[in-house]
């Protein structure tokens, strides 16, 4: 089935309206760039004068135009973009392209922006910007922007960029960055970057894709082209700006005020398997080795370099980074030792600049050699001072040249310093199919999302349905508690009472030692409100205990069995308006505000994903029993979890946010204590 982007981005014929011959206008600029990658299509220009244009006949309309051409490219301003959509629809154009920021008005008042996405809608037609830089598809030479292509050769990654300036910054900057596809959205018009995503995962030659992302206008088309990108073994390298939350929503749990929309989109991306990136120079790093279209297998990195010094600084920043180096077999140090020189250690990363004699570069075709037959190297690093301007041993770019056939691991060339000069070189090598990356950070970052990306399958999320259930007319702790425990989430026996004498009854039936909290409507946080009294051991002492409450807060209370002592986690849910329920775990009690820890991610889940959440917080160390403490049982917090997310599912139409804390881990089990659910308001 042809892709609904298919007639813009593998556009066989253009016509470029607003096209000019004046010397430095921007139409003469957009003329010269749509020619310049030598497009066998039909290009056809457009100016109300006429004229000629860059060697061809222009046409005063469109209204002019013999044939129906697959994109208009309109390089015109706001004032004349609506009749030119118009005509172009009118002419039967299959798609479109605007430069323009949409930010005015049209000749009726009427907001600009959205009256073109009104008329992109009912026509059905794709229109890639406005605010942005239009496209460039450098397998068929089509370039529907202002920059000029005519230097840049096809490679396997494609470019997916909100902002113009980084899709020119990216794309025009450096040689041994290789693109299949170049396209710059901008406000999404006609087309959002879901369609782009997935048009680009349907062709052979994308074999990465780097994403720069504002925000998802179709949530569930993002998360539909990310898992297809995924199923088709594309890795989708994912920059998203905005992350950072100027203020705490105003929410009445806590896991309203720690969740924001961030969250909910790194929860998107672990969901599909994408790789989530802080900075451009990480993306393009991490897509470069990426769209060599080798996958490493179970393993780690192995490194050759030319340097001690520098082997230690790798050392340094892959355990900072978490980035997997290899740990070499017995075997394989066995087989280094034996033909390395004797002053050189078979470690990883290995060092193998010894003395410089006739044979220094056979040490390093020996460790790269010995290190590729590894099984336990998943991907391949050279080091090696060449450069542009200088390369002190020409044997070592030999090898360099040969690693790609040495190995069908990845495998890169690779310098430790970020502002190495080898741009020439890096451009003789992208055509070997041998990534080059400077700086170290940037390298380790590169080798670490790929190796990610590729285990990702090992943990890839439980398949888990849901069906919904009705919330209780009266929404308070003990309602809230036998609600969830109704998906299986094990919590504590608790009575509601509203007199003494009804205190007491509950007292013979649950045992001693119990809690006793108030549960007077509008209290959400009762120990905020001295709403709860723990350990009470005899009847006295309760008794005493529920006066005082019931002359401060009321006389409804809950009469609740004391859990036993273990590490608390908290359990939350918000609902997205966009990503829909998510579910976050946390340090539980006072702690869920005090320590910036938690993890999120959509509902429902399975235990796998909810066991591999909590390994993630640092309280997760107490559970494996410290100074004498016994093992709390993971497990069963892990069941409790994902109880939770089903829960969370279930109800993510009538509720707002939903909270349980402190959910309490034993040695022999787990008890959620408190429960907050908060419906959605109508």
């Amino acid at each position: 089935m042809t892709h609904r982007l298919s007639p813009m981005l593998d556009a066989q014929s253009m016509v470029v309206v607003g096209a000019s011959a004046r010397p430095g206008s921007f139409g003469t600029r957009l003329a010269k760039a749509t020619m310049s990658a030598r497009f066998p299509g039909q290009i056809t220009f457009v100016n109300p004068r006429g004229g000629e244009i860059c060697g061809r006949t222009a046409l005063p309309s469109l209204a002019d135009l013999d044939h129906v051409p697959d994109v208009a490219v309109l390089g015109v301003g706001g004032a004349n973009l609506e009749r030119a959509l118009l005509d172009a629809i009118a002419k039967g154009a299959r798609s479109a392209v605007i430069f323009d920021s949409c930010h005015g008005e049209t000749a009726n008042g009427h907001l600009l922006l959205p009256r073109l996405r009104a008329i992109a809608a009912e026509a059905d037609i794709p229109v890639c910007g406005g605010s942005g830089m239009g496209f460039i598809n450098t397998r068929s030479g089509a370039v529907a922007s202002f920059y000029p292509a005519g230097h840049l050769k096809s490679g396997g990654i494609s470019l997916i960029a909100h902002s113009g300036s980084v899709f020119t910054v990216l794309g025009m900057n450096d040689p041994r960055f290789r693109f299949d596809l170049m396209v710059s959205p901008g406000q999404e018009i006609g087309a959002g970057i879901d369609e782009y995503i997935a048009f680009a995962t349907s062709r052979n030659t994308t074999r990465a894709i780097a994403l720069f992302m504002e925000a998802a206008r179709n949530p569930q088309g993002l998360i539909d082209s990310l898992k297809a990108a995924r199923a088709r073994g594309i890795p989708v390298v994912v920059c998203k700006v905005g992350r950072t939350e100027e203020s705490a929503r105003l929410a009445r749990s806590h896991t309203g005020a720690l969740v924001g929309s961030n969250a909910a989109y790194a929860a998107v991306f672990e969901e599909c398997g994408a790789i989530v990136v802080d900075s451009v120079d990480e993306m393009m790093s991490t897509a470069l080795l990426c769209a060599t279209g080798r996958v490493p297998g179970p393993g780690g990195l192995g490194l050759v370099t030319d340097s001690g010094g520098l082997r230690e600084l790798q050392v340094d920043l892959a355990v900072e980074s978490g980035t997997p180096l290899a740990r070499l077999s017995a075997s394989t140090r066995q087989a280094l030792r034996a033909q390395l020189p004797p002053d050189l250690e078979p470690s990883n990363p290995l060092d193998c600049a010894a003395d410089l004699t006739d044979d220094f570069a056979k040490t390093f075709e020996t460790g790269l050699r010995l290190l590729s037959a590894a099984p336990e190297v998943s991907m391949l690093g050279l080091e090696a001072d060449v450069r542009d301007d200088y390369i002190y041993e020409d044997r070592l770019l030999t090898l360099a040249k040969a690693l790609p056939r040495l190995t069908d691991k990845p495998c890169f060339l690779y310098a430790s310093f970020g502002l190495t000069h080898n741009r020439r070189l890096a451009d003789e090598l992208a055509d070997l199919g041998l990534p080059v990356m400077n700086g170290a950070k940037m390298m380790l970052a590169a080798a670490r999302n790929l190796q990610g990306w590729a285990d990702w399958n090992a943990c890839a999320p439980d398949t888990v349905t849901t069906t919904g259930v009705a919330l209780p007319e009266q929404l308070d702790e003990a309602s809230s508690l036998a609600l969830l425990r109704g998906f299986g989430l094990p919590t504590v026996e608790c009575r509601v009472c509203d007199t003494a004498e009804a205190v007491q009854t509950a007292a013979g039936e649950i045992g001693f030692p119990l809690a006793l909290k108030t549960a007077a409507p509008g209290i959400d946080h009762k120990s905020d409100a001295g709403g709860v009294v723990l350990h009470l051991r005899d009847t006295d002492g309760l008794l005493d205990a529920y006066a005082d409450l019931s002359a401060r807060l009321g006389p409804r209370v809950i009469v609740q069995k004391m859990a036993e002592k273990g590490i608390e986690l908290a359990f939350g849910c918000v609902v997205d308006q966009d990503f829909g329920p998510l579910v976050m775990v946390a340090p539980g009690g006072i702690l869920v505000e005090l320590f910036d820890e938690r993890q999120v991610a959509r509902a429902p889940f399975g235990t796998a994903k909810a066991e591999a959440m909590i390994r993630r917080l640092r309280v997760a160390r107490l559970m494996e029993g410290v100074r004498g403490e016994p093992p709390r049982d993971l497990a069963a917090a892990a069941q409790a979890l994902s109880a939770f997310s089903r829960a969370s599912a279930a109800l993510a139409v009538q509720i707002s946010e939903m909270e349980v804390n402190p959910v309490i881990v034993t040695a022999t089990g787990s008890q959620a204590v408190d429960a907050l659910i908060i419906a959605r308001k109508i």
